[in-house]
């Protein structure tokens, strides 16, 4: 049960780093969050997996170190979806990325989904259309729905990263695919400066309504770290739905401490989202 415990924790890692992210976006923007993040997992997730695998670490071959490249592009996605609205809501949508990690699956690894997984798609499905289609009373304040369209996108791009993830994992194993995502990550990260214009000012970090962000980035690679590991001991198909559970912690936290509010139609998807995603899981057992 070592990838249920690594893949648990990884969750609540996540949920408490994204409350904290997002409590401090006004001060430090997605671009700086990717580029502070990728500054960060040299130190948090180099160091350890050099100790963990005894210094021995596998070359990709170029095809792995290609996936790997566009794995860490497609993980830069994150901060900017959920910075376009509620991060109770934007999570959750992104959380949905276990269905297209599950049917990449099975596709290319030959993975067949079980009668339960479909149902388990189906409720992910409904439950994306309630949490995306706010009440009357909202319609103003999300009348932007570019926070959908992030959403569901980032989802599709996460879910993409962590078949690319297994597929290097399998390949060079988690200990030598976390380092060298950890390298290209950087790179990744002077790209997104180059795209991102308006997002280049360099934010005051001094601020201290900028250290609940800091802190969150230190958080959340804590919890990928745990994440990208626990695929050494389990099943993708497993992890990544387990892993999801983190929208209805993140629920919970972003009501508590950053004064958001959720509609009953909205918790309503929420709740059948998560309910969705374990669905997923429970078909693989």
């Amino acid at each position: 049960m070592t990838w249920f415990l690594l893949a648990l924790c990884a969750a609540l890692f996540w949920a408490v780093g994204q409350v904290l992210v997002k409590k401090g976006f006004d001060h430090i923007p997605p671009l700086w969050s990717n580029i502070f993040t990728n500054t960060l997992v040299c130190v948090i997730h180099i160091v350890p997996v050099l100790f963990l695998s005894g210094f021995r670490i596998t070359v990709p071959p170029l095809p792995i170190l290609v996936t790997i490249v566009i794995t860490a592009s497609f993980y830069h996605t994150f901060y900017y979806a959920i910075s376009k609205g509620e991060v109770s809501l934007t999570g959750t949508l992104v959380a949905g990325y276990p269905m297209i990690t599950v049917l990449l699956s099975g596709l290319f690894l030959g993975e067949r989904l079980e009668p339960v997984q479909y149902l388990g798609v189906g409720f992910v499905v409904i439950g994306v259309v309630l949490v995306a289609l706010p009440e009357k009373r909202m319609s103003e304040k999300l009348k932007d729905f570019s926070w959908v369209v992030w959403g569901l996108a980032c989802a599709f791009l996460i879910g993409a990263g962590d078949f690319l993830t297994k597929l290097s994992i399998n390949r060079i194993g988690a200990y030598s695919h976390v380092l060298f995502l950890a390298v290209v990550s950087n790179p990744m990260g002077g790209l997104n400066y180059l795209i991102d214009r308006k997002g280049r000012p360099f934010p005051d970090v001094r601020r201290k309504k900028a250290l609940p962000t800091l802190i969150g980035l230190v958080v959340m690679s804590i919890g990928t770290l745990l994440f990208i590991l626990s695929f050494d001991y389990g099943k993708v198909s497993l992890i990544a739905p387990v892993s999801s559970i983190y929208p209805a912690i993140i629920a919970v936290l972003a009501v508590r401490f950053l004064g958001e509010t959720i509609t009953s139609k909205q918790g309503t998807g929420i709740g059948i989202i998560v309910a969705g995603l374990v669905l997923i899981g429970l078909g693989t057992i």
